[in-house]
C-alpha cells in the first residue's frame, strides 16, 4: 500500500498524481556508456595515446578505470530507479502530498487553504520531452520546488483547480 493511499483522510480524493521523468535516468546512462565506450576501445587508445610498444601497460590501467567510471553509472541508474519508485506527489480535492525515500523519508504536505500559488518551469528541452519543475507557494513563504516532473501542465492544472475552489478571488 502506497504511502498516500494510507494517509488519505475519510472522503479525500486524488485529483492529481505526477511522475517524475525518465530525464533523471540521463545522467547515469551518459557515464555508464562513456565507460563502456572507454572499456571497448581502451586498447586502441592507448596505442593512439602512447604507442604499441607500452599500450599493454597501460590498456590494462584504462580498462580499470572504464570498469569504475560503468560501476559509478550503473550506482547512479539504480539511485535514479529507487528515487522514481519511492517518489509519491499527490494533489487531492484538500491538499498536496509529496513523499520522497523509502529508508530516510521526507513528506510535505500542505492544506490546500494554506497554499497561496503555484507555477511552473520548463526549459526548451523540458517542453520537447514534457517535463518541468513545478514551485509550490505556502502561506509562510516557502517556496518548494518539485523537479522533473513527467507532464508539469496537467499537474499544474489539478493543483490550480483545488486552489480555486479555497480561494475563489484568484
Amino acid at each position: 500500500m502506497s504511502y498516500v493511499a494510507k494517509i488519505l483522510l475519510p472522503g479525500e480524493q486524488v485529483l492529481g498524481v505526477a511522475v517524475l521523468h525518465w530525464i533523471m535516468y540521463l545522467r547515469g546512462l551518459a557515464i555508464t556508456g562513456v565507460g563502456g565506450l572507454l572499456g571497448f576501445f581502451s586498447r586502441d587508445l592507448t596505442e593512439l595515446l602512447f604507442g604499441t610498444q607500452i599500450a599493454d601497460d597501460y590498456a590494462r590501467a584504462v580498462t580499470i578505470t572504464a570498469t569504475v567510471v560503468v560501476a559509478y553509472g550503473v550506482i547512479m541508474l539504480i539511485g535514479a530507479f529507487v528515487r522514481q519508485l519511492s517518489t509519491e506527489i499527490v494533489v487531492t480535492d484538500q491538499r498536496l502530498i509529496a513523499k520522497y525515500g523509502v529508508i530516510a523519508r521526507t513528506t510535505y504536505e500542505i492544506m490546500a487553504n494554506r497554499i497561496t500559488g503555484a507555477n511552473f518551469d520548463q526549459t526548451v528541452m523540458g517542453r520537447l520531452l514534457n517535463y518541468g519543475t513545478i514551485w509550490v507557494h505556502g502561506a509562510g513563504g516557502e517556496v518548494s520546488p518539485i523537479h522533473n516532473v513527467s507532464e508539469p501542465q496537467v499537474f499544474y492544472r489539478a493543483l490550480i483547480g483545488v486552489l480555486e475552489r479555497f480561494q475563489p478571488h484568484r
